[in-house]
Formats: C-alpha cells, structure tokens, sequence
C-alpha cells in the first residue's frame, strides 16, 4: 500500500470517527451542557487572571480573523478528533451554532477532557458583555457599580464601555431580566463585529 492510499485510509478512518462521535454524543450533550457553561465576564477574568485556559473559537477561519475572543484559537470539530491538548486541561469553547458547540463539548468530553465548558452566548456575549458593557441612562447604583467593575475589564481588553445608553437599546441576553437565553443569532453577532470593525478596534 503506497503512501497516499495509506493517507486515503486513514483520512476515511477519522470521518468515520468524527461522525461516530458527533452522533452518538450530541444528544446526549445537549442535555448534559446545562451545568457547564461560562459567562463572558468569568471567561474575561480568568485571562486576565493568567489562569490557563484554552479558548477554543468554533466559527470559520474569517469569522475569526474578524474579531474574536483575546488568546482564542480556531478550532473545527475535525482538529478536536485528535487535539493534543493535555487531558488536565481547562477548556472553553464558543461559536455561534450552538449544535456545533454541542458538538465539540460532546467529541472532547468522550475523548476524556473533564474541564470542558461553553460561553453560553458566544462572541455576542464577549462583545456586549466585556468588549462593550453599556451602562443605561437611568441604571441603579447597583448597576452603575456593575458597570465599573466591566469597564475596567473592557479597557484591559482594548475594549470601549459604553454610557448613557437608552434603556431599551442594552443587550438583550440571559444576564438581564427579561432577556432571552438562548444563542444569539449569528447576524446580530455580524453586525456587533462590523460596528466595532467601522470605529477601527
């Protein structure tokens, strides 16, 4: 058997494994991923605070260069089959599919990685959370003192927090009242990316 016939086979063997692994896992995950996720604020600090963490970006390679999370690798579910990532190691994953991160979360949980969680609304949440945290006009002491916390986090980060926003014009995401708590769609991440990309950050 020469070479490439050997790269043919062994390229078939790891679809196959990936398959295997996303179809057998993925259901179970997406039951499973409840407990174990990250907010963007927690993820942020833990960067900050140079604790290792290996942040895993799941979109395409030109979602990536665009903008994402600081110290974030691309990574596709085919580079997780074989990832050489220390089993110790402390994982984070985001995208803006959430059945793809369920994917990922599923493949490196059956590979054996334990420390293995998922920015529950991906880049929108770094965006509006910790590149961008905006303060309302009418905001609480409680929420003014929340904001100063975020803000010392955004400009470490190169982020611009953002003051006196109407009310209604905050993002809208599971860590406000009334907000949703699912994925963000893609779109709405696209256009926080392009607003940030119009101001040169």
């Amino acid at each position: 058997m020469g070479d490439a016939e050997v790269a043919r086979v062994i390229g078939l063997h790891r679809t196959l494994a990936l398959a295997a692994l996303i179809l057998g896992g993925a259901a179970a995950a997406s039951e499973s991923m409840g407990p174990e996720w990250t907010t963007a604020v927690e993820l942020a600090e833990r960067i900050k605070g140079g604790q290792p963490t290996e942040v895993l970006d799941l979109r395409s390679a030109e979602e990536f260069q665009r903008f994402h999370v600081p110290s974030a690798v691309p990574a596709t579910l085919g580079d997780l089959i074989d990832s050489p990532l220390p089993k110790s190691a402390s994982i984070v994953l985001y995208g803006d599919d959430s059945a793809r991160v369920a994917q990922a979360w599923a493949l490196l949980r059956m590979r054996g990685y334990r420390h293995v969680a998922y920015m529950r609304q991906g880049l929108y949440e770094w965006i509006a959370r910790v590149h961008e945290p905006a303060l309302a006009v009418d905001a609480t002491a409680a929420e003014r003192a929340e904001f100063d916390r975020l803000a010392a986090l955004s400009r470490y980060f190169g982020g611009q927090p953002r003051l006196d926003v109407p009310r209604a014009a905050l993002p809208a995401g599971y860590w406000r009242a009334g907000g949703d708590i699912g994925s963000r769609p893609s779109v709405e991440t696209a256009l926080l990316v392009a607003a940030i990309r119009r101001r040169g950050c």
